[in-house]
């Protein structure tokens, strides 16, 4: 029967396949009758990044459409978004010299700043998803660079240089997380976790696509979330958890059908057959070939079609069957015949080589420069501090600034204070303010206390440098180096309040939808339960579930209840650590993870043996900027987050607890909610 099911995904991802076609049909004419420039511009973008996955021709042709047009308007960014599209159309098509060097022509245009001048800002009917044009001119060209990293880091990948490709993800993540742009960042972190586990870095692999699925479901874009579960089976694979691995496997084959996200179809079928061909399932193996095939056939995709070829011909091999085998081998020789040649893989290497060139002769200038510097810094003698004061003078006048700016955003907080929180749980806003300001006031007068040391300090260090006395020098740059060091530290924890809040702000802001509960828990439990062990590899409490399955679906923002999951079982991950921490043996840390009705409410409960919380404290726990925990381990806005989300849901949490015998939080939604 599940083969059967299987197979009519199959269908279904054809029959969306010629549904897509009819989206396409609609923007190409809308393209044609248009008179206005830019937006044709906007719709031969989003034909071509449509088609990227489907037909690589097409999407090379509306690409270099909308590359001529970006030129005729002078819109350099999406000049090199053109580029980019054409590069990684060619990558599809096998042509690995092309796309390296039309996307090394991308990358030329986004390394000018000037390419930020000329620039579209709004939102324009039928623009591509993935660009977010009504981000600032600087986030808009950050988010095209970590693109274009990206689809490099892929053609790098695919030609077996994995050390390239890491460095390029590397640089695409950072960028990307500069852009504030969720959808590019879980592209890299999608295609970084394939890097991961070639590299045989399988806990950096399962980090990065935790990190993708979360990306991917606080973006609201989807179509790729089929990809993302079926590098978390491939990761769960590695792990030689084969189990997990088909469980994944299966989800991505829904999703992917689901989502018309073809390649995806293709890819999942084609692992599901490894799956049982290894587990000596020849015939269940064959079937999933075939329905890859079916779809692969479907789409202008010969690495595709040369994959779903390879696992017939071990079937044949398997079976026996020579003929077939001689068939098969036939159309890989075609196929990989046009894609790849001898010609072709010395113009990569070239271009490759003339690449490493520029990038070699920038490291030796700049590698001149530090040998003179250095040089100078030696004969200075005594000068060498002076230099370091400066450089420090400097540092603390940038700590100074952004001082002034965190504290910008504290007036901005205050003048915005209706927009930001409407708790119940406070007796006005008001007060809540003076919340806010308190708890971001602590880290201001650290870094303001620390800054005035500092000048204190580099004032003793110039009449230290004029009396020749070197040891008190020395002493003195090490306390201002500390001192730099602390100034950061709560520099980033006022940061973290001021995210925190606005995190608070945009609560229960998501679409309701029908969601399987139980589903849901298992799923933030085993990403919660990977995500600890990433963050601390001496984890090792018992996580159990129970779940009644009689429970159906219920209408939920599904990303913000999981929020509170998350935020539940990581706070009973503290509370078991901290006790086991007090005892020397004989205490096995447990955390459990439970759903059950409850006349007309779901409950969700989560229970840790922890220390418990002290009744004192009780009636404080969903206040926000309460903590129990040490400063710099927690905001306190954790549990007061949770508390909104699920009031807003027309539910409650409840608390049972007793000191030294742990804590059950309860969440308690009712069945029809709205």
């Amino acid at each position: 029967m599940k083969l059967i099911a299987c197979s009519l995904l199959c269908l279904v991802a054809i029959n969306l396949l010629f549904a897509q076609q009819f989206q396409i049909d609609s923007l190409q004419r809308e393209a044609k009758i248009t008179q206005n420039d830019t937006l044709r511009l906007v719709w031969l973008r989003t034909i071509a990044r449509i088609y990227a996955e489907i037909n690589p021709d097409s999407s090379y042709y509306y690409a270099e459409q909308s590359l001529q047009l970006s030129r005729k308007l002078n819109l350099k960014l999406d000049e090199a978004n053109a580029l980019r599209e054409m590069g990684y159309a060619f990558l599809n098509r096998g042509n690995y010299p092309r796309s390296l060097k039309t996307l090394l022509s991308a990358m030329q245009i986004l390394e000018d700043p000037k390419s930020e001048k000329n620039v579209l800002i709004g939102k324009f009917p039928g623009d591509d998803v993935t660009s977010d044009r009504t981000a600032s001119p600087h986030a808009q060209r950050a988010s095209e660079i970590a693109f274009a990293h990206q689809v490099l880091g892929v053609l790098y990948a695919n030609s077996n240089n994995y050390e390239k490709s890491l460095y390029h993800h590397l640089q695409g993540r950072q960028k990307g997380e500069q852009s504030g742009n969720l959808i590019v960042q879980s592209f890299i972190n999608l295609t970084l976790n394939r890097v991961y586990l070639q590299l045989g870095k399988n806990d950096s692999a399962m980090m990065s696509i935790q990190t993708a699925y979360d990306q991917t479901v606080r973006s609201g874009y989807t179509r790729y979330l089929g990809s993302v579960l079926l590098n978390i089976g491939r990761t769960y694979a590695a792990l030689k958890n084969t189990s997990m691995a088909n469980d994944y496997y299966r989800k991505a084959l829904v999703t992917n059908a689901d989502q018309g996200y073809f390649r995806g179809v293709v890819a999942t079928n084609l692992l599901l057959a490894d799956y049982y061909f290894e587990s000596k399932k020849n015939d269940s193996a064959f079937l999933y070939t075939k329905d890859a095939l079916s779809v692969a056939k479907n789409l202008d995709a010969p690495d595709l079609l040369v994959r779903a070829y390879t696992r017939l011909n071990r079937y044949y091999h398997t079976a026996g069957n020579n003929d077939s085998i001689v068939k098969y081998q036939t159309l890989i020789i075609k196929i990989n015949d046009d894609r790849f040649n001898s010609k072709q893989t010395q113009e990569f290497q070239n271009i490759d080589f003339d690449a490493q060139q520029q990038q070699q002769e920038l490291i030796a200038t700049q590698k001149e420069y530090q040998n003179r510097l250095q040089k100078y810094l030696l004969l200075g003698g005594l000068g060498v501090f002076s230099i370091i004061a400066f450089i420090l003078f400097h540092n603390n006048r940038q700590k100074q600034k952004a001082n002034k700016v965190l504290e910008s955003t504290l007036a901005n907080l205050r003048s915005t204070q209706s927009q930001l929180i409407q708790s119940e749980k406070m007796a006005s806003l008001g007060e809540l303010t003076a919340g806010i300001a308190h708890e971001i006031q602590n880290p201001l007068n650290f870094v303001n206390n620390f800054s005035e040391v500092n000048k204190e300090l580099l004032a003793e260090m110039d009449e230290g440098i004029e009396k020749g006395n070197l040891g008190e020098v020395r002493e003195i740059v090490k306390n201002i180096i500390s001192n730099e060091e602390k100034i950061g530290h709560h520099g980033k924890r006022a940061d973290a309040i001021v995210r925190g809040m606005l995190q608070h702000s945009r609560s229960s802001s998501g679409v309701k939808e029908s969601t399987d509960i139980n589903a849901l828990c298992d799923e933030y439990v085993r990403l919660s339960y990977h995500g600890l062990r990433a963050k601390d590899n001496t984890f090792n409490a018992s996580l159990n579930t129970d779940y009644d399955k009689t429970i159906g679906t219920l209408n939920i923002i599904r990303q913000d209840i999981g929020r509170v999951i998350l935020n539940l079982i990581n706070n009973a991950f503290y509370a078991v650590k901290e006790k086991k921490a007090q005892i020397e043996g004989g205490y096995v840390p447990t955390i459990s993870v439970s759903t059950k009705k409850s006349g007309d409410n779901v409950l969700i409960s989560v229970k840790d043996n922890g220390n418990g919380i002290p009744q004192n404290i009780l009636d404080k726990i969903f206040q926000p900027f309460f903590t129990t925990k040490p400063t710099g381990l927690g905001t306190g806005l954790g549990l007061s987050l949770s508390y909104d989300i699920v009031k807003a849901h027309g539910g409650e949490i409840k608390v049972e607890t007793g000191e030294g015998n742990g804590s059950v939080f309860t969440i308690h939604l009712p069945k029809n909610s709205t």
